[in-house]
């Protein structure tokens, strides 16, 4: 494959100075393997030498084997960068992209749980025994601040300041943000995970002390699998109408808070998102709210 060295580089770009999440490196990783493996086989032996007819041949191949849009804007947008990063480190003299649309995907509104439906869900574990109180002060958590599941799985002892009622969130590139705690999330994860010794039931199971908040059943942090296993063992039980997975907490976190009035770019702060835009798709939700209540509600909204 040409271009291995080039593609390393990039990537060590991409995590040491612009601190992008391991997961998105990844992604840029399997794209862009793939396009360099293609230009192989279009006969192209050094990455500069590619031209726009290489590149367009090789999303239109991606477009044939029937991809999704979404895979192949995210594939566009990794070409597009590498392209970038190789002409401003004079690894090439052109950029084969420039000029190139990136492919319009159309912006799906992001499921939710009602505020009914997200309240049997965080109520449905038993309070009978200690993995049933970790789970409903896990669930009130991520409805309460809307976390990522690697941030929830992340969060130390130390994050979290009962007092002035927030916590502290490692994010996305290692940005920290703070983000307010509700007072029924912390009575269920201070006053009845933590106070009444749940938290030390489940650490004691191993010898050395765990830092992070939520244990498993063998004093060792949650995982993010582990998160998903358990939200999905609750909600299959309460026949809702989303598949619930722990990133429909952030999506419900963000709904409820913009259909009740919140300014766009304070959830923007809460969520962690660095551009507005993506925060902005949740004002679909709220407008299609209110078209729902004035449809009815208002006596001249139906024909």
């Amino acid at each position: 494959m040409i271009g291995k060295d080039e593609l390393e580089e990039f990537l060590s770009h991409l995590r040491l100075e612009r601190s992008l999440a391991q997961n998105t490196t990844d992604s840029y990783r399997r794209d862009l393997e793939r396009y360099l493996e293609d230009m192989d086989v279009y006969g192209v032996v050094d990455v500069a030498d590619i031209e726009k007819k290489h590149v367009i041949d090789h999303i239109t191949l991606l477009r044939n084997v029937m991809l999704a849009e979404s895979t192949v804007a995210r594939a566009t947008s990794a070409i597009r960068h590498f392209h970038r990063f190789l002409l401003l480190e004079n690894l090439a003299k052109v950029n084969p992209t420039r000029g190139l649309p990136l492919p319009k995907v159309k912006q799906k509104l992001p499921e939710y749980l009602t505020i009914e439906d997200a309240t049997r869900l965080v109520e449905s574990p038993s309070l009978d025994t200690a993995l049933g109180v970790r789970d409903r002060a896990m669930l009130e958590l991520l409805w309460a601040c809307g976390l990522r599941v690697s941030e929830l799985v992340g969060l130390g002892l130390e994050d979290v300041f009962w007092d002035q009622q927030f916590i502290r969130v490692l994010g996305k590139g290692n940005k920290m943000r703070v983000v307010p705690i509700g007072k029924t999330a912390i009575e269920w994860v201070r006053d009845h995970y933590l106070k009444n010794g749940v938290r030390s039931e489940l650490a004691k199971n191993r010898r050395q002390d765990q830092n992070m908040i939520f244990l498993s059943i063998r004093g060792r942090p949650l995982t993010r699998d582990a998160v998903y296993k358990i939200i999905r063992g609750y909600a299959s039980s309460l026949r809702l109408h989303v598949h619930v997975t722990p990133h429909i907490f952030r999506h419900t976190f963000a709904t409820h808070l913009i259909n009740q009035g919140a300014d766009i770019r304070i959830v923007q702060e809460m969520l962690g998102h660095a551009d507005i835009s993506s925060t902005q798709i949740y004002t679909h939700v709220e407008k299609e709210y209110l078209k729902e209540v004035h449809e009815r509600c208002h006596p001249r909204a139906r024909v």
